[in-house]
């Protein structure tokens, strides 16, 4: 069974209507596919079983036009972030690894060589008062040090990250795997996760994952391959 995110035939269908009447904006697939994991980042996603994607996208045309505008709105303003990041050159002049699709990323990789592999790393930001998912927190996932934010996969997957209302308190983090040396060799990694909301404490949470180096690389996220964090809970900070 393969299954689809239909909100993406929409956010496409937004962003080349928006395109098509902005000048003087790069349309290159560097920045189209930028914009479109902007906006599909701050979408709730809807999956189905890809053969009935085109059925569902047009139901989703057809709900209240509030909602038809907030995700139009979503789309333009991903087009306007990106635009002005001018991300395209950098990928443009240096074809940056990390910034193109995992797909793509995978494809250039030698033969042979081994790698550590992570998990897509998801949890909950809560409202430690009202036990509510917590929308507007920053999460950033920094190696143990904190010093050093973790390379993404790729630009699908933001760090930092601001959690808004389409995303019911949920983050993901996604790391771009790490050379190694040989294949089945088992190596611990340390990261620290933290998590900044205006009004509340800034709250950390450190963990490791456990990685078996492979003589391949992982280019998709399979459930067994996900790693759950425990629920987050920011406490307000006390007025004085």
């Amino acid at each position: 069974m393969v299954l689809h995110n239909a909100m993406e035939d929409l956010v496409v269908s937004y962003l080349d209507e928006i395109l098509e009447n902005k000048k003087n904006i790069c349309r290159c697939s560097y920045c189209k596919t930028d914009m479109a994991a902007y906006a599909l980042n701050r979408i709730k996603p809807m999956y189905v079983v890809s053969s009935r994607g085109i059925i569902h996208t047009e139901n989703i045309k057809r709900k209240t036009i509030q909602e038809e505008i907030d995700v139009y709105s979503i789309v333009a303003e991903s087009v306007d972030v990106v635009s002005n990041l001018k991300r395209h050159e950098v990928n443009h002049n240096f074809k940056k690894v990390s910034d193109e699709p995992c797909a793509e990323f995978f494809n250039k990789i030698t033969e042979g060589g081994n790698y550590y592999n992570f998990p897509q790393i998801v949890g909950r930001i809560l409202d430690g008062s009202t036990i509510m998912n917590l929308t507007g927190a920053k999460v950033s996932l920094y190696y143990e040090n904190g010093n050093h934010l973790v390379p993404m996969c790729n630009s699908r997957w933001q760090n930092p990250l601001e959690i808004i209302p389409q995303m019911e308190g949920t983050y993901t983090f996604w790391p771009i795997p790490i050379k190694a040396e040989k294949s089945k060799t088992q190596k611990d990694f340390y990261f620290n996760l933290e998590v900044n909301k205006d009004g509340y404490e800034i709250t950390r949470r450190y963990f490791y994952l456990r990685t078996l180096s492979m003589n391949l690389m992982r280019n998709a996220v399979k459930k067994e391959n996900i790693f759950y964090l425990d629920d987050i809970y920011l406490s307000p900070k006390e007025l004085n």
